[in-house]
């Protein structure tokens, strides 16, 4: 049996909701959903959302919030497996998101 790995960047300007939803080929046991922010007009929080297809429904696995108080990163993790994921951003905000999603099975 291979090793499974993924390696995937999303950038946002702030806009609130969904990111593009990304496949996940092979059980993934071990994932890191890495999310860096530049500063923030409000205070905000991002999700780690999965389903089964990638029209959803989503399910929130995990979430945090990011504060305004200066720019920061943040990390959420989840053990798998599941097949679509997607970060999720619950507020607009003037500011700029680069999420990055490692895993390994």
């Amino acid at each position: 049996m291979g090793l499974n790995e993924i390696n995937h960047v999303w950038t946002s300007s702030g806009a609130s909701g969904g990111l593009t939803a990304v496949r996940v080929y092979g059980p993934l046991s071990q994932s890191a959903l890495y999310c860096q922010f530049s500063t923030l007009a409000t205070t905000n929080s991002i999700s780690f959302q999965t389903a089964q297809e990638s029209s959803g429904p989503w399910f929130t696995e995990a979430s945090t919030s990011i504060s305004t108080a200066a720019s920061g990163q943040v990390v959420l993790r989840l053990t798998g497996p599941y097949d679509w994921m997607r970060p999720y951003i619950h507020t607009a905000s003037t500011g700029s998101y680069q999420f990055r999603l490692i895993g390994v099975s």
